[in-house]
C-alpha cells in the first residue's frame, strides 16, 4: 500500500526538531540555574550564620566573670546572636544557637548554630530545603596583666553622687571588685594589681628607700619683723631648711614622732611626699616644669645620697607653716597578686580609708606611672614577660572631679606635693595654676602611653570631662558613670583588659 501523502510530508518536515531539542535540554538547564541560585542563598545564609555565631560566643565570653559561665553570659550570647541573625532572614526556618563551655577548657566557649534554608527552583527535583550548620569558639588567651589603679580619694568622694544613694567612696570600694572578678582567670595567667590613692599628694614612703628621701629640706617659716624700736611689725614668709636628723627638731612626722630619722618617716604610715624638681633642675631654686619627661618618671637617686635634686621631700604640715589645708591619703601599694576577692577588697578598703584634700590629677598619674614602669624605680619587679608569655600593662584612672589646686589669692593655702605655691612658687609657667597642673597631667598621660601602657579613664559623676578624657588611650577606654553603674564599668574594663579572640 502506498504511503499517504500527509505522512510523507510529516516525515520530511524539520521545523519541530528544535522545539523537541529545547524541551529535552530545559530540565537540566533549570537544574543548573536553580541549583546555583538556591546554593548562593544557602552560602549567604551560612556566612551570616557564621558571623552571628561568632558574635554570640564572643559576647558570652566577654561578659563572663573569670571562667564562670552563668545564665547572664548565656543570655548575652543569645542576644548578640539574635541581633546579628534576624528571625526569618532569607526565609530561613528552625534557626537554633547554642553555646557552652568547653568541658576540657572552661576558658573557651563552644558554639553551634544551624538553620533550615528553603529551596526555590530545586523544588522541581524534590529538594525542598537544605540544612546549614556552623561552629564557633571563643576564649581568652593565656596572658599576664599588670593593672595600676590610680584612685581619686579627695574630700568630694565622701559625698553622694547626683543620682543619690551611698557615697562615691563606698561605691568605689564595692565597684572595684568588678575588675577583680573579670580578671580572675584560672588558665595560668597572672594578674597583679597596684593601688595609688591620690589627692593633693601621695603616700608612697614605704615603697621607696631611704636614699629617695631628702635629709635637709626647705619649708616655709613665718617670721615676725619689727623696726628698731619694736614698732611697725609684720609677718613675712621665709625659707627654713630642716634636717630630719637634727635632734632639736621635735615636731612633726619627720621629727620627734618618728625618732628623727628617714627610716621611721618612711615606715610611719604617713609617708606622703613633696614632689622633687623636674629632672635637670636644681633644688635651689626649686623649679617644677609644666611638662613631664620619661626621665622625670624613671630617674632615681644614687646610693651615695649626694643628689638631693633627685630626692623627694617629706610632706609635714606640722613643720610647714602658713598652710591652711593639708592631708595625707592612705598608703599606696606596689603591684602584687591577690589570692582572693576578699583580700583584694581589704586592699581597696585600706587604700581608700582616708578621704580628704584637693584634686591634683598630675601627682596621681605621675606616681602611677612610676610604680608600673619597667625602667624606673621598680624595674626589677615589673618584668616584660613571665614564662615567655608577655605581661600587658594598664592604668585605670578614676576621678570624681575637675583638677582643683590651691587658690592664687592665698585664701586657701593648700599644702600639696608641690609645697605652698603662693610662697614657694615651685611650679613654673604662665597662666592659671590650674592650667599648669592640667598640662602636667596631660604630659604624664602621654609619656605613660608612649611606654606601652594602656590607660582607662572613669569620670565618676563629672559633668565637665574635658580635663581627663584625652588621657584615655582611645575613646573606647573612656567611661562616664553616675555611680550606679560603677561596678559594671569596672567589669567592662576587666573584660577589655583580657585578651579575647576567636579560636575556630
Amino acid at each position: 500500500m502506498a504511503m499517504p501523502p500527509f505522512l510523507k510530508r510529516l516525515i520530511a518536515e524539520r521545523d519541530g526538531n528544535t522545539i523537541l531539542m529545547v524541551a529535552a535540554a530545559l530540565l537540566p538547564l533549570i537544574a543548573i540555574i536553580g541549583g546555583g541560585l538556591d546554593m548562593s542563598v544557602a552560602y549567604l545564609v551560612r556566612g551570616k550564620l557564621q558571623n552571628a555565631c561568632d558574635a554570640g560566643v564572643l559576647a558570652g565570653r566577654q561578659i563572663m566573670e573569670g571562667s564562670r559561665w552563668n545564665r547572664t553570659a548565656e543570655d548575652e550570647a543569645d542576644r548578640f546572636f539574635d541581633f546579628n541573625f534576624e528571625e526569618g532572614l532569607l526565609g530561613t526556618r528552625a534557626v537554633a544557637f547554642e553555646a557552652n563551655p568547653n568541658p576540657d577548657d572552661s576558658n573557651e566557649i563552644l558554639g553551634t548554630a544551624q538553620a533550615t534554608v528553603p529551596m526555590s527552583l530545586m523544588r522541581i527535583f524534590g529538594y525542598s530545603q537544605t540544612e546549614v550548620t556552623v561552629d564557633c569558639n571563643a576564649k581568652r588567651d593565656m596572658g599576664h596583666n599588670d593593672v595600676m589603679l590610680v584612685l581619686d580619694v579627695t574630700g568630694s568622694m565622701n559625698d553622694a553622687p547626683s543620682s543619690g544613694g551611698s557615697t562615691k567612696i563606698r561605691r568605689l570600694r564595692s565597684g572595684a571588685m568588678g575588675l577583680y572578678r573579670a580578671l580572675d582567670e584560672d588558665n595560668g595567667s597572672v594578674t597583679r594589681f597596684g593601688i595609688m590613692p591620690y589627692s593633693h599628694t601621695v603616700n608612697v614612703g614605704r615603697s621607696l628607700m631611704n636614699k629617695d628621701i631628702l635629709k635637709d629640706q626647705p619649708y616655709v617659716h613665718v617670721e615676725r619683723v619689727c623696726n628698731y624700736y619694736g614698732y611697725n611689725c609684720y609677718n613675712r614668709a621665709v625659707t627654713k631648711w630642716v634636717d630630719i636628723n637634727e635632734s632639736s627638731w621635735n615636731i612633726g612626722r619627720g621629727g620627734g614622732n618618728t625618732g628623727g630619722n628617714t627610716q621611721n618617716f618612711r615606715t610611719s604610715g604617713d609617708g606622703c611626699i613633696e614632689e622633687r624638681p623636674s629632672i635637670g633642675n636644681t633644688l635651689d631654686p626649686f623649679e617644677i616644669e609644666t611638662s613631664v619627661s620619661r626621665a622625670d618618671i624613671d630617674t632615681r637617686a644614687g646610693n651615695a645620697g649626694n643628689e638631693p635634686e633627685l630626692q623627694f621631700g617629706r610632706y609635714d604640715p606640722a613643720v610647714q607653716e602658713a598652710e591652711t589645708q593639708s592631708g595625707c591619703p592612705s598608703e599606696a601599694t606596689t603591684l602584687r597578686e591577690y589570692s582572693s576577692e576578699s583580700s583584694f577588697q581589704t586592699a581597696i578598703n585600706d587604700a581608700t580609708a582616708r578621704v580628704t584634700g584637693g584634686t591634683y590629677h598630675d601627682i596621681g598619674m605621675l606616681w602611677g606611672a612610676r610604680f608600673i614602669s619597667r625602667t624606673g624605680f621598680f624595674s626589677s619587679d615589673n618584668p616584660t614577660e613571665r614564662d615567655d608569655v608577655p605581661v600587658r600593662q594598664h592604668i585605670v584612672f578614676m576621678t570624681d572631679g575637675r583638677l582643683d589646686t590651691d587658690k592664687a589669692d592665698g585664701s586657701n593655702d593648700l599644702y600639696s606635693a608641690y609645697g605652698l605655691q603662693r610662697f614657694q612658687q615651685r611650679v613654673q609657667g604662665s597662666g592659671a595654676m590650674r592650667n599648669r597642673h592640667i598640662s602636667r597631667f596631660d604630659s604624664a598621660c602621654t609619656v605613660a602611653k608612649s611606654m606601652g601602657i594602656t590607660i582607662w579613664v572613669i569620670a565618676l559623676d563629672v559633668t565637665d570631662t574635658g580635663d581627663i578624657e584625652s588621657c584615655a588611650t582611645s575613646s573606647s577606654q573612656f567611661y562616664t558613670s553616675d555611680g550606679s553603674d560603677l561596678e559594671q564599668i569596672f567589669e567592662d574594663i576587666g573584660r577589655g583588659i583580657g585578651n579575647l579572640r576567636l579560636t575556630r
